[in-house]
């Protein structure tokens, strides 16, 4: 039985199918899993596709890896993310909490500090960089990294609220990314993001098998069924097994 890959508009093939019509706009989904699933290359590809091939400019906010390590790993995937962003259709957003000062690493405040909300800050700075490049679609990597920062969890779902209401009222399609390794506990963003993605991997002998499930989505239909994904030099990509006759 061979596998048949179906192209799709969004840029992750086969994804719009799984949504019977693709993410919608001012839909904020969360996009979860281990470490390695594939989430970081998933929502990248989802932000080059659509600055490249639907003219829908798009910001990448990384609270983790520097931009120059985002760079390195579009370009061994053949995606010029440079080109995009020298042409204002790409933005990085550089809001990792710590930062390398004089050959140390230290703790940036800049964003995180005395804020009367979780993520105030960010937030802001979100939302004038979408009317700065006119953007309708956002990626968040990872939503973890802020959690962390916090004890409080109605404290930390007031803050994430109050990102996700800003996000939708921008009408922008965005993935909030977060590290999810038990789904025993539901994490606070999926009580409040309009839609649920899980991406998962296992171990089969000497390869591993990765698959992708819409747990939920708010006002769209969607397939429930278990979804194995393909991830190489092209990106992720959907598969559907041929059915037998």
């Amino acid at each position: 039985m061979m596998d048949e890959v179906i192209e799709v508009r969004t840029g992750i093939p086969g994804f719009d199918s799984v949504l019977a019509g693709g993410l919608k706009q001012g839909k904020t989904i969360s996009l979860s899993g281990p470490p390695g699933s594939g989430k970081t290359t998933f929502a990248m590809q989802f932000l080059y596709s659509g600055a490249k091939d639907f003219d829908e400019s798009g910001i990448f906010v990384t609270l983790s890896q520097s931009p120059s390590e985002i760079k390195n790993d579009c370009k061994l995937l053949g995606w010029d993310i440079q080109k995009l962003i020298d042409a204002g259709q790409l933005m990085i957003i550089d809001a990792r909490p710590f930062k390398k000062k004089e050959g140390f690493i230290a703790l940036d405040e800049s964003f995180y500090h005395g804020e009367p909300l979780p993520f105030m800050h960010l937030t802001q700075l979100i939302l004038s960089s979408i009317k700065k490049i006119g953007a309708k679609r956002v990626v968040v990597d990872s939503l973890t990294v802020l959690t962390l920062q916090y004890v409080n969890n109605f404290y930390i779902r007031q803050g994430l609220q109050g990102l996700v209401y800003a996000l939708e009222d921008q009408n922008c399609r965005s993935i909030l990314i977060s590290e999810v390794d038990s789904y025993e506990k539901s994490p606070v963003e999926w009580y409040v993001s309009s839609g649920v993605i899980l991406l998962c991997h296992v171990r089969k002998e000497y390869s591993m098998e990765r698959t992708i499930q819409v747990l939920k989505m708010r006002g769209s239909k969607h397939s429930e069924q278990i979804f194995p994904i393909k991830l190489n030099e092209m990106g992720i990509q959907i598969v559907y097994p041929k059915m037998m006759s």
